[in-house]
């Protein structure tokens, strides 16, 4: 009974945290044009709040069902490939989490995201595009049970090599076009003007 709560508290806070980044990639994208006023700031503090949360408590849930499945299978249910993937795309998106709010959430307060320069608004969209498909493919991995051992694990990071470079070329797309857009808009004020 205990591990099954374990499992459902570990999916419950995979939904929290995925919710609320997807909610707050939405956000992001309406405000690009604004400079991130008092109450935007607030609720990016907060997503940041709940997702920091989550991820902590999906890695204590995490590391209480590796030692339980260790203590009922022994040293086999370590060598699951899989389960050493998942823990590698965790790590990646604790390290870009820190990256995020050190480096990327303070060049919002700069100025609105269509104006940052393009080395930095590629920055915040291969950070953004990291963060998603990790928590995607981590959740994926949550559920793929079939692979267990039997995906070996390069293979298992291969995929999310996959996602990862189709989320970053994604981004690189979309947030050069952002900067198009505002291009377009100065543009079409000053032919009106003349």
């Amino acid at each position: 009974m205990l591990k099954m709560l374990l499992i459902y508290s570990h999916l419950l806070a995979t939904c929290i945290a995925l919710g609320t980044m997807l909610q707050a990639d939405h956000k992001l994208w309406r405000w690009r044009k604004e400079l991130l006023n008092r109450a935007m700031r607030e609720q990016l503090a907060e997503t940041q709040q709940i997702v920091t949360l989550a991820l902590l408590f999906l890695w204590g849930t995490g590391l209480l069902l590796v030692l339980m499945g260790y203590l009922d299978e022994g040293i086999g249910y370590l060598l699951n490939q899989k389960l050493w993937a998942k823990v590698s795309v965790v790590t990646l998106l604790s390290l870009n989490g820190a990256l995020l709010h050190k480096a990327g959430f303070p060049l919002l307060q700069k100025a609105p995201f269509v104006l940052l320069p393009g080395s930095a608004r590629v920055r915040l969209g291969l950070l953004g595009a990291l963060s998603m498909s990790g928590w995607l493919f981590a959740a994926f991995l949550g559920v793929a049970r079939p692979w267990n051992h039997v995906m070996p694990y390069q293979h298992v990071m291969g995929a999310f090599a996959a996602l990862l470079l189709l989320a970053s070329a994604v981004a690189f797309v979309v947030v050069s076009t952002a900067g198009v857009e505002v291009e377009d808009e100065q543009g079409d004020g000053s032919a009106e003007s003349c």
